[in-house]
């Protein structure tokens, strides 16, 4: 017969930030230890990464765009860029995204981003409410933004990127 063993549940304590301490902090994000209370009502530190500056006029701190190319007699694809990512030391295969500026709608960030980053005009189809994309991390949140691309429009059979200084992408496209 196999022994019953019991898991310590959670008394369930409310849990809350406690403090939060910057350890270091850039141009665009800071390092701070966070001092909460768990479950069990006990205070734990947990590292948490922010964004620096307080845009208080958008509703989130990105755009994230899902770019579907269309063209006649030709199957959909999604539109990805190539990046090189210090943080990684190697290149990844991303959706185009960027930050929203101020007064800026997450609509308007995409198409712009969009353009910078491939070239591409689109038009909106969706958008997402503000998700948080890593929360064991950061406080970062994000729009995710699906972009139809008109692919036998003139304006689209030759884009050409607009990227500002020191960025590089690779325009790589997938088939649906």
């Amino acid at each position: 017969m196999a022994s019953e063993t019991s898991a310590e549940v959670p008394k369930t304590a409310r849990q809350f930030v406690l403090k939060e301490e910057v350890i270091v902090e850039g141009k665009w994000l800071k390092l701070e230890k966070t001092t909460y209370t768990d479950p069990f009502g006990k205070n734990r530190t947990w590292e948490t990464v922010k964004r620096t500056g307080n845009k208080k006029s958008v509703s989130a701190d990105g755009v994230a765009v899902i770019p579907v190319l269309q063209r006649t007699l030709h199957y959909d694809c999604i539109v990805l860029v190539k990046q090189f990512r210090p943080p990684i030391n190697s290149y990844c295969l991303e959706f185009p995204a960027g930050l929203i500026e101020e007064n800026e709608t997450a609509e308007s960030a995409a198409l712009r981003e969009l353009e910078e980053e491939t070239g591409y005009k689109g038009e909106v189809v969706e958008c997402t409410p503000a998700l948080c994309l890593d929360p064991g991390l950061s406080n970062s949140t994000t729009h995710v933004v699906t972009v139809t691309i008109n692919g036998d429009d003139a304006e689209n059979t030759r884009p050409k990127q607009k990227l500002g200084e020191c960025r590089t992408v690779n325009l790589k496209t997938l088939r649906r």
